[in-house]
């Protein structure tokens, strides 16, 4: 081995003890945005206000509400802006069309998130009738669009965006709270 090789080795090995480095995530229908909705320390509004300018919907990132929501899975649709600032402290929302699914396949999505959220995953999983694919999932900056549900997409996405955001929130305080369907 090479004096560069051993410290490339030990360079990786480190970052993995110390939970560094993060899953890698290779996905043609990846969307990523760098653009002034991704700066850091975007607008705050009041719970209740609707910001109707995002550039997607879902939203990528931008202004959003004050608070954000809970890690869990979500059985009613939860308000964009939330969800923002949600992404904002590294959360991966998971989005379903609910029209499009029977509910033992729902049921399969949240056997899916519930095994993320046990491994520790800042995640919310909720129905949103306003996507226009069947499954979207969402971290600050990242879109990627699914034509139908796929687990092993959805649990790599998870895994490789977690905690990808400008805030940087231990997942006690990014999921506070119990973490079940809500």
């Amino acid at each position: 081995m090479t004096g560069l090789t051993v410290v490339v080795l030990a360079v990786g090995a480190i970052a993995a003890a110390c939970g560094g480095g993060g899953a890698s995530f290779e996905d043609p229908r990846l969307q990523e945005f760098d653009d002034a909705f991704t700066t850091p320390g975007q607008q705050h509004f009041p719970v209740g206000t609707v910001f109707s300018n995002y550039p997607t919907l879902p939203p990528y990132a931008g202004p959003h509400w004050e608070v954000p929501s809970r890690c869990g899975i979500y059985e009613q649709q939860q308000p964009i802006e939330a969800m923002v600032h949600s992404m904002e402290h590294g959360v991966v929302i998971f989005y379903f069309q609910p029209d499009l699914f029977r509910a033992d396949e729902v049921a399969e999505m949240q056997v899916v998130a519930s095994g993320l959220l046990r491994d520790g995953l800042r995640l919310i999983m909720t129905p949103n009738r306003q996507i226009d694919s069947a499954v979207v999932m969402t971290s600050w900056s990242r879109i990627l669009p699914l034509n139908n549900f796929e687990p092993e997409t959805v649990e790599a996405f998870a895994a490789a965006f977690d905690n990808k955001a400008p805030e940087d929130f231990p997942v006690g305080q990014a999921c506070a709270g119990e973490l079940h369907v809500r």
